[in-house]
């Protein structure tokens, strides 16, 4: 198997990792959803403060300094989407929320038609359509609320999130694709940091935070969280430096797919404490599985398109 395929898979099983910490952190360990972003803010800007060091130590006059801008933009963005991500979160079942919030591709391939004057073939246009089928089995088939579809407000919120994902790529296409790894590195945490620290004005976080650090399981899963963000960077930045591109983002559409087997690894395993992470009954889970596995496919196709 060559490395860029390895690093390409182990990629998405460690972010949808993160995703079942968020989840249990927004769920079980904290009263204002809001205080793990805040959380997670102050961290980005530490280590922001570590690369800006590393940046110092390389030669910092060398630094594109408008690359660094433009990552700023796009860690703002995605920051931005971690908030409304989170918040679906806290509201709907993990495997439910991240499989809405994994049409950022498709979003994508519309705002580069739009801004970027990029075309768009037969076969990424059927492939879309497949995404869109399969977020809709996903939402239809009913989740912790017990309807029919999830909530207008879960999906809005994992909309939103996908959407401000997929601007903040269309950023990075437009302005750091070719970026070195340090200055993209530190830009993105910056914007992705600062968004997080404007939390601050909210009364209900400002309350919390004076309580919330001295929860020794938030920040177990905090850091925990944190270490496997940090250490898939640079593996996904390697496999797009030494695979296709394309490939890496289709390999990647495995994530959803990964979150909803994790989920029932844990509600099988522990079903007092994660049961309600799935649906009950096969007529709710397998079209839900079914949903995943078409989305996945969909976003798979336009990925390499």
């Amino acid at each position: 198997m060559p490395l860029w395929l390895l690093l390409a898979l182990i990629v998405p099983l460690m972010l949808a990792a993160v995703n079942m910490i968020d989840k249990l952190v927004v769920e079980r360990h904290v009263h204002t959803t809001l205080l793990y972003p805040f959380y997670v803010g102050i961290m980005e800007m530490l280590i922001a403060t570590s690369v800006l060091a590393t940046l110092f130590l390389t030669g910092i006059e060398s630094a594109n300094w408008s690359v660094i801008a433009g990552a700023i933009g796009m860690g703002s963005l995605r920051g931005l989407g971690l908030i409304f991500l989170v918040s679906a979160l806290r509201l709907e079942q993990v495997s439910r929320v991240v499989a809405i919030w994994f049409l950022n591709p498709i979003l994508v391939v519309g705002m580069a038609v739009v801004f970027l004057s990029e075309s768009v073939s037969d076969l990424a246009i059927v492939a879309i359509v497949m995404a869109s089928l399969g977020a809709g089995i996903v939402s239809w088939t009913g989740g912790e609320s017990a309807r029919k579809f999830m909530a207008p407000k879960v999906i809005a919120l994992a909309l939103f999130s996908a959407l401000a994902w997929a601007s903040a790529n269309i950023l990075t296409k437009q302005f750091v694709e070719d970026a070195p790894f340090w200055q993209f590195n530190f830009g993105s945490r910056v914007g992705f940091g600062m968004v997080m620290l404007i939390l601050v004005l909210s009364s209900e976080v400002r309350r919390d935070v004076r309580t919330g650090w001295r929860s020794r399981p938030l920040w177990a899963l905090f850091f925990l969280a944190e270490v496997i963000v940090t250490i898939s960077l640079p593996l996904y930045y390697v496999a797009i430096k030494l695979g296709p591109v394309s490939l890496v983002s289709a390999v990647g559409a495995i994530q959803p797919l990964t979150v909803l087997i994790y989920s029932i690894g844990l509600a099988l395993l522990f079903p007092a404490t994660f049961g309600g992470w799935i649906a009950r009954g096969k007529g709710k889970l397998v079209p839900q599985l079914i949903g995943t596995l078409v989305l996945a496919a969909g976003v798979s196709i336009v990925s390499v398109q």
